[in-house]
């Protein structure tokens, strides 16, 4: 007995016997005259696959301020060295000023960047100015006590050379151990790279 084909779903004509729903060139691309066309679903490509953004498109940090936080440093240095030089070591107490103003800076006040290098040399710069002012006050105090204790004899007068070239030799030796960290931290900021100061230079009496 032939198959039953119900009316309006038999043979083409011309054609092999199809069944329904198995048209050449429908679901079906090695089929001739057809389209080609392929319905998603399991086993079926959905389209061109999805491609990340390229380089450019994602999201990127935006390049470090890097004069702002130079000068930082190399104020806070500038200050201390030549307003040293100039004003009989008043510059050592004002070196504080030039990273704090760069750092109060509308502009740079939401620079994390600017604000590190920044606070790290005014922490230098508050440093200095305790030193030099114990300093100082160390300087004053061994002169008066040492002559106090010589009783005016010029002998033991002479001797007071030794206390004061030792406090002189202290604060040298620590202002140029500030002046290399300094031009250190200049050199990093200028290369976009976080540097700290070590604690006995500059104590980190500010924070970020």
């Amino acid at each position: 007995m032939s198959d039953y084909h119900q009316p309006g779903y038999g043979p083409y004509p011309g054609g092999p016997q199809q069944p329904y729903g198995a048209q050449p060139g429908w679901g079906d691309p090695s089929a001739g005259g057809g389209h080609g066309y392929q319905a998603a679903g399991p086993g079926y490509p959905a389209g061109p696959a999805y491609q990340q953004p390229g380089p450019g498109y994602g999201p990127q940090m935006s390049p470090p301020s890097k004069g702002p936080a130079m000068w930082a440093h190399l104020g806070a240095l500038l200050t201390v060295v030549v307003g040293s030089g100039l004003c009989c070591g008043l510059g050592g107490l004002l070196g504080w000023v030039a990273p704090l103003s760069i750092r109060s800076s509308a502009k740079n006040q939401h620079d994390p960047y600017v604000r590190h290098h920044a606070t790290q040399a005014m922490n230098f710069g508050f440093t200095q100015a305790i030193v030099v002012f114990f300093g100082v006050g160390l300087w004053f105090a061994s002169g008066f006590t040492f002559e106090a204790l010589s009783g005016g004899e010029k002998a033991n007068n002479d001797g007071i050379a030794v206390p004061l070239l030792t406090v002189m030799s202290l604060m040298a030796a620590y202002a140029i151990s500030g002046m290399v960290c300094a031009i250190i931290g200049t050199v990093k900021a200028n290369s976009g790279q976080l540097w700290t100061y070590p604690r006995l230079i500059a104590f980190p009496m500010v924070k970020v």
